[in-house]
């Protein structure tokens, strides 16, 4: 290659990497993160570089995961710049660093235009960018390593591809199986090739030995095969057992309109030319394989990271088809021509779906501080850096680097800190489908919890600590320390309105309760007999089962409409539970109440 096409190769690798990079920095620094998987590495990295080998959020050893070695070198640098900054812009290189030794595959067979072409075509395959903006997966670095067998099989050099197969271990034990796949043709291709073909071959048999026999034993009980694969047994060589007992449900499968639409999906991008030249697809198999029977929704997309390590090869087959296509017509204008058609198809393909700035598909909203950002910063702040924690996924990574951290309940791990995600309760605020939400439950057990109580809220995250009365703190303000000592109206037999009045911005409620009320109590308040608007009482922070014989306030925020309705025909209240009803048999659904002027 000359000097200009190498200096223009680098400058687009650098420059993809750092524009990556930039995005995932931003999705990450805005609580952008929709998966845990940025959490689940940062955690395994963290606990590597401080001799910790048990992975708390999948409760399992390190020797249960991928074993992605990898993470051992890149949790020490952590140690220095931060784990997640140093995860982040180690994929984003590895993915800008593998168009080298892809351009020198289009080198050897056209000189300069495949060197720029193959460069290019990588670096606008539209899954890329996706992957590289969005999470973190060990497995995504074997880009790099997979780019350089490539190249050595290539250029047939046993050495280099032995030492990049090594690589590929690195990222991830299972990728053995590819690494016998890159071994085997090796033995018989070239002399030079072969000794590195045979150890490549013995290295990938050794470690699918031990898998087979050592690491599959650390596994944790709900790991990615049974994520995958639990419809055909947790495996997926369970479907060939499907094929012969339920021949329908495989056929149903793979009729599926995203499994029929995946294989023209993925070569559409390359304008169709991987398959000129089908040895190289070769490489592919194991990844096409596992999409195809895999049941997990997203693996079939285009911008999933289960696509990313089958795109090396496809661009250099896609390289070789053009070739091909020369040595067959003895046209080099064709050449040419074929070469602009991958270059033009993958060009394209960036700007529908590329999931970069100038796409059609980026989503700008995931890369921008908004007022979740702000809520996610400061519930992370107010978290001691020593604590153990259950936490909602976005927030993960920012805590990653500490001994125990889980999950969102459930199930309860005995963390000292919890956060719980309350997003339903503004998607859902003042109807009555929020008592009956999926989430609702698990919100109101923790708050009616003894062991924890409330220290910090947000309008859609509540942290509470292990220890805390949940009687004191925030929810102290919902404890007069005055009441009047008149008796007020039954709502049910645990509560009973004393006064209310109308506040410029709301209704202000005085309460006095008789016992603890059912956790799932709430209010029904306007005025109709049967007002459509239910309100959690305490703002949705204290629970009614924290109640004793006591005064209370509870505060409902009202728009004009609202409180001049309540102004003019009076205020109806009532309370209710989950099931839609009155609390007890007996109980009216709203009472009257007059209104203290």
């Amino acid at each position: 290659m000359k000097l200009f096409t190498r200096i223009a190769i680098c400058l687009g690798s650098a420059g993809f990497s750092a524009l990556t990079a930039t995005l995932a920095f931003s999705r990450y620094a805005s609580y952008h993160n929709h998966t845990f998987d940025l959490a689940l590495y940062a955690r395994q990295a963290w606990g590597l570089a401080h001799g910790d080998f048990w992975e708390p959020i999948l409760g399992s050893s390190f020797l249960g995961t991928h074993v992605a070695v990898v993470l051992w070198p890149l949790g020490l640098l952590g140690r220095a710049f931060g784990t997640v900054p140093v995860l982040l812009l180690a994929q984003s290189l590895a993915f800008g660093l593998a168009t080298l030794p892809l351009a020198q595959i289009g080198a050897r067979r056209f000189g300069d235009l495949g060197a720029l072409a193959a460069a290019i075509a990588w670096l606008c395959y539209p899954n890329l960018a996706h992957v590289a903006s969005y999470e973190f997966h060990p497995g995504s670095l074997g880009v790099l390593p997979l780019a350089l067998a490539l190249d050595a099989l290539d250029r047939r050099d046993g050495l280099a591809l032995a030492l990049a197969s090594l690589g590929l271990l690195c990222c991830r034990a299972d990728f053995a199986l590819l690494v016998l796949l890159l071994g085997l043709p090796a033995i018989g291709l070239a002399p030079t090739l072969r000794r590195g073909g045979i150890v490549t071959t013995g290295v990938a048999l050794v470690y699918l030995a031990v898998q087979a026999l050592v690491l599959r034993g650390f596994s944790p009980p709900h790991g990615s095969l049974e994520l995958h694969f639990g419809t055909w047994g947790g495996s997926p060589l369970g479907i060939v057992r499907a094929l012969f007992t339920e021949p329908s449900r495989v056929l149903a499968h793979f009729a599926a309109p995203e499994r029929l639409s995946y294989l023209p999906r993925v070569l559409l991008p390359l304008a169709l030319a991987p398959l000129l030249a089908p040895r190289w697809l070769f490489f592919t198999l194991p990844f096409f394989a596992i999409n195809l029977i895999s049941t997990f929704p997203t693996t079939t997309a285009l911008y999933s990271h289960y696509l990313t390590l089958a795109v090396p090869p496809l661009v250099a087959a896609a390289l070789d088809g053009v070739h091909r296509t020369e040595q067959w017509t003895a046209r080099p204008a064709l050449t040419k021509l074929g070469l602009c058609v991958v270059c033009g198809a993958a060009l394209t393909a960036s700007l529908v779906q590329g999931g970069l700035p100038w796409s059609h598909d980026f989503a700008r909203a995931d890369f921008r501080h908004d007022a979740l950002s702000d809520e996610a910063a400061r519930t992370v702040e107010a978290i001691p850096s020593d604590a153990s924690v259950q936490a909602p996924d976005a927030l993960l990574p920012h805590l990653a680097e500490r001994h125990r951290l889980f999950r969102a309940p459930p199930p309860d791990h005995d963390a000292d800190y919890v956060v719980l995600d309350i997003s339903h309760r503004v998607r859902f605020a003042h109807q009555e489908t929020l008592l009956r939400t999926s989430e609702e439950p698990i919100t109101r057990t923790w708050l009616a919890r003894r062991d924890y109580g409330l220290v910090a809220a947000e309008p859609t995250l509540l942290t509470l600590a292990r220890g805390h009365d949940p009687r004191t703190g925030l929810t102290k303000r919902y404890f007069p320390t005055d009441a009047s000592p008149s008796f007020g109206i039954p709502l049910t037999s645990c509560l009973v309105v004393v006064d209310a009045w109308l506040a410029p911005d709301g209704l202000e409620l005085e309460l006095y309760s008789l016992a603890p009320c059912p956790n799932d109590l709430a209010l029904r308040l306007g005025v109709e007999e049967k007002p459509r608007r239910v309100d959690l009482l305490f703002d949705g922070w204290l629970s009614p089962a924290q109640l004793h014989d006591e005064y209370l306030l509870s505060f409902h925020a009202l728009d004009r409409s609202e409180r001049y309705a309540i102004a003019r025909y009076g205020l109806r209240l009532g309370a209710l539970r989950s099931s839609g009803a009155p609390p007890e048999h007996g109980d009216p659904m709203t009472v009257e109440v007059p209104l203290v002027h």
